[in-house]
This record gives structure tokens, sequence and C-alpha cells, in this order.
């Protein structure tokens, strides 16, 4: 079984004590309630996003810090921890003229449309190994692309940071993340797509929301959807795609702020540019349709700590066969929480297990399931063969 010290909140308990503060002095710096505060150093109620970064703010420490991440210690997931330093160099090398003669477009073309959907499938071991390469590849490309050819060169790269982006966030590493992000930013521009800068502010809002910096984040996406508003005019699949997940990711912002007015209203406004759509698109790496406006809408519940609705919002959700692996094991995991904070305890390690076999490397990657886990046997307090092996696969066990 996983032992006591492996949660959440024993992380903020050994932080709390080195800086010298009583939990009700944290509870005020950090502006959450001591009550919860107390259940989550203890292990009796998950950590959740809101109160990590606020207290992570009020202890003035990363969030990994107390998330433990990037989890670089489990057997299954190191040969893609390994690959991160080849990324860093390929990275910091981006301005520089390589020494290799990139393939012709139509075959990075298609290892690019291959990376998309090992994104999506969160298949991040296989991203882990082809990524360094190829934006090697790619950024020699762009060095050499004639006028025409900029812009697909730089539309390629897009997708490749942004896939970059995704890894170096599920593995941990925040700072290398952010820094893709500014790349990003500078390939969607040379790229002279609104949508694929449309695309660029979403990512870059995950450093804000990370950060716990809901506030400026909501502004940031407010910019992007006002960049976009032209697109709308005579809108297709793929700007509504883009315009709509700035909604969602906005919805995700006010939640996490608790902001449920806000919340609601970015729902609203999705749900309405959804309504001429029958089943979920995917665009630029992006998801948006009825199914994964409601997952937002559960994950947002959740953030806000009403479980009950959260499961009433996920009440006959049917994700459709176009919605990633990533989008479908996230909602899962959204489940298990739902379920924890009602108590059902048999439930969510039910939901676990379905985001395990839906997303196995996102699943064992992510912060909230680790926790959650925790949580769960600290709850148990008795052996339980299931969630032992279970916490064994996250690489949990003592």
């Amino acid at each position: 079984m996983v032992e006591d010290a492996s949660h959440v909140g024993a992380a903020i308990r050994r932080a709390r004590l080195a800086a010298n503060l009583t939990q009700p002095r944290l509870a005020r710096q950090a502006a959450v309630s001591l009550s919860l505060l107390g259940k989550v150093e203890c292990g009796d109620r998950v950590a959740t996003h809101a109160l990590l970064t606020a207290v992570s703010r009020a202890l003035k420490i990363p969030v990994e810090r107390l998330t433990g991440q990037p989890y670089a210690d489990n057997r299954r997931d190191e040969q893609t921890h390994r690959a991160v330093e080849a990324l860093r160099t390929v990275l910091r090398h981006y301005d520089l003229p390589g020494d290799i003669t990139p393939r012709p477009l139509p075959e990075l073309a298609a290892d690019v449309e291959c990376i998309a959907r090992m994104r999506r499938n969160a298949q991040y071991g296989a991203l882990a190994a082809r990524l360094p390469s190829l934006v090697e590849e790619l950024t020699a490309a762009s060095q050499l692309a004639g006028t025409t050819d900029v812009p697909q060169v730089f539309g390629l790269l897009v997708t490749v940071y942004h896939a970059t982006h995704t890894l170096l966030h599920r593995l941990g590493y925040a700072d290398l993340a952010e820094s893709v992000e500014h790349h990003l930013t500078q390939a969607a521009h040379r790229a002279s797509d609104p949508l694929a800068g449309g695309l660029a502010h979403w990512a870059r809002v995950q450093s804000f929301q990370s950060a716990g910096d809901y506030a400026h984040g909501l502004r940031l996406m407010d910019t992007a959807r006002a960049e976009l508003d032209d697109t709308l005019r005579a809108p297709d699949e793929a700007a509504i795609t883009v315009y709509g997940s700035l909604h969602l990711r906005s919805v995700t912002l006010a939640s996490r702020a608790g902001d449920a007015d806000t919340a609601r209203s970015h729902l609203a406004a999705a749900r309405d540019l959804a309504k001429d759509l029958n089943t979920d698109h995917v665009h630029y790496g992006l998801t948006f349709g009825p199914a994964n406006i409601t997952t937002h809408e559960v994950a947002a519940h959740v953030e806000l700590g009403d479980g009950a609705a959260a499961l009433t919002a996920a009440t006959g959700w049917a994700p459709p066969r176009t919605m990633p692996r990533t989008r479908r094991g996230h909602h899962h995991l959204d489940l298990a929480r739902a379920h924890l904070i009602l108590g059902d305890r048999h439930s969510c390690l039910n939901a676990l297990q379905h985001a395990k076999h839906i997303a196995p490397q996102q699943t064992r990657l992510h912060p909230m399931v680790r926790e959650t886990t925790s949580v769960l046997i600290s709850l148990y307090r008795r052996s339980h063969p299931e969630l032992s092996h279970y916490a064994d696969w996250l690489g949990l066990t003592a």
C-alpha cells in the first residue's frame, strides 16, 4: 500500500513546517479553508487545483514541489523522461543553422500527422522518442524554406510544438513547457494563420492556469477570441472548434478561480457555438462539440466542489469516435473525483480504472490521479488488493 507520506497533503505539511508556518497561518495566507487544509494534510481530502496553486503561492514554491513532478522514478515511464534532454537540446538550438538536410515537405507532413495522432491518443512514450529529431528537422526546413513554403513549414511546426508542449506539461517539466509556448506563438505568426494563433494562445494560458493566475488567463482568452472575431463572420468547423475551445479553456480557468457565474457564461457561449454541430470535431489539435462541452461542465462542477452536479451533468454522456483518448480519459478522472466528493469510494476506483483503460500513460502521469488514489487508500485504511495493484501501477507503492 501507499505510505502516508506519498500524498500531496503530506508534501504541503512538510513545506509548511519548513517555512515555520502553522496550519491557521498558512490557511490565512493562501485564503483557503482551515478545515479543508487540515483534511488535505492528513490525506482525507483531495487537494484541488485551486488549493494547490494557492498554497504554492503562499509558500513561494512551484506547484511541482507539492505534486512531486516529474515522476521520473516510475520504471514504466523512464524512457519517456530520458527523451526530455534531447528535446531540451533541440529547442535550445531553434535559431541556429542546422547541419542536416530535411526531407521533402510531403514526407515531413506525413510524420507530423502521426505525431498529432499520438498526441490525441496520449502515446507519450512514442511522442518522446520521435519529437526531438522531427523538431530538429522542421527547424532546418524552416531556415531553408522559400517564400512560398514558409506558411506550410511553420504550420507543421505549430502542430509539432503543440505536441511537444502537451508532452512536457504532462511529464511535469513546467519551465520547459512554458518556453515551448513562446516557440509555438512565433511559429503561428510565421504561418500567417489566425487559427494557429488561437491555438498558441490556448496553449500559452496553460502557464497561467498552472500558476493559479486565473484572472490573467481569462484576460488572455478574451484577447484570443477578439483576435478571431472576424473568422466567425463566415465560420467553418475549424474556426468554430478553435473559438469554442477558447471558451472551454475559460470555463476551466473560471471554475478553478471559484467563479461559477463566469464558468456558466462561457459554457452557455460554447453551447451556442456548437448548436449546429451534430458531433465533436478535432481541428488544430483541439476538440469541440457537445460531448467535450459536457466534459468541461463536469470538470467545472468538480472544481467548484459539487460532486452531485458533476454526476448529473455526465448523465447520458456518450463520446463520439472523433473524441481523442486524452479527452475521454480525463473525463473519467473528473468522474472519479466527483464520486470521491460524495464519498463513493467504489465508483471512484471504477472511474480511475476506466481512465487507465482509455489513456494509460496520461492517467499514470496525471497528478490528480495519484492524489485521488492516495486519498482513496487513506480512506479505506485497510488492505484493498485492487487499489494496491492500481497504486503499484502508478508507482506509488512503498
